[in-house]
């Protein structure tokens, strides 16, 4: 059997790609500073120079840590949005009520099923419409 890497290629790469090349920025820019860092403290006293190089350092992975949490923060809100509303507008559709309807923002994962969504429950509300008129004629 063929494995499947990418469900959704288009989000999948998206997000590979995106976290592969901040990754490989932070470790450049992470060689960078510890070279620049080194270079600063040449005259420095031997324990002094230690101490400073792992203070910067873990400075620097704090810095990359909040980065990666903020991006990390705001990608998960591109699907967790989506996912509260699609789950919000199926609630109400089981309880009937199949006029409301999906909207996600441009930059909003999830878009396809919405769509389906959005789909399922206009024909679903013109079923019942077609059976209200249907009753209403029979009475």
């Amino acid at each position: 059997m063929r494995k499947i890497y990418y469900l959704k290629p288009n989000i999948q790469n998206a997000f590979t790609s995106f976290f592969t090349i901040l990754t490989a920025i932070e470790i450049i820019l992470f060689g960078v500073l510890i070279y620049v860092v080194d270079r600063l403290n040449i005259n420095r006293h031997f324990d002094m120079l230690y101490y400073i190089r792992y203070t910067i350092l873990f400075l620097i992975v704090l810095l990359f840590s909040v980065i990666n949490f903020w991006i990390g923060l705001r990608l998960s809100h591109r699907f967790g949005g989506p996912m509260v509303n699609i789950q919000r507008i199926l609630e109400q559709a089981q309880r009937g009520n199949y006029t409301s309807r999906i909207t996600l923002r441009s930059k909003d994962y999830l878009h396809e099923i919405a769509d389906s969504v959005n789909l399922l429950l206009e024909k679903l509300e013109t079923q019942q419409k077609q059976l209200k008129e249907n009753k209403s004629e029979v009475q």
